[in-house]
């Protein structure tokens, strides 16, 4: 008799992550806003709205939103 191996999974994060927050990879948030990419990474860095996870940099879409409409009003 063979034991079968136990497949670990890891927790359903993506609930966890929606309830609050939107998060985006840099070019899913540049493709959203229609901003050139680069320009982007500069936006969110700026914003304080983007952390590192291994390889990958997710950008806080409400933090990005939030700066980008106080900016255009200090622009006025």
């Amino acid at each position: 008799m063979t034991k079968s191996k136990k497949i670990r999974n890891g927790p359903d994060l993506e609930k966890h992550i929606r309830k609050k927050h939107r998060y985006a990879t840099y070019l899913e948030a540049s493709r959203l806003f229609y901003i050139p990419y680069y320009s982007l990474v500069r936006i969110a860095k700026e914003a304080n709205a983007c952390w590192k996870i291994r390889k990958t940099v997710i950008v806080d879409m409400d933090k990005l939103q939030d700066y980008i409409e106080n900016v255009r009003e200090g622009d006025d």
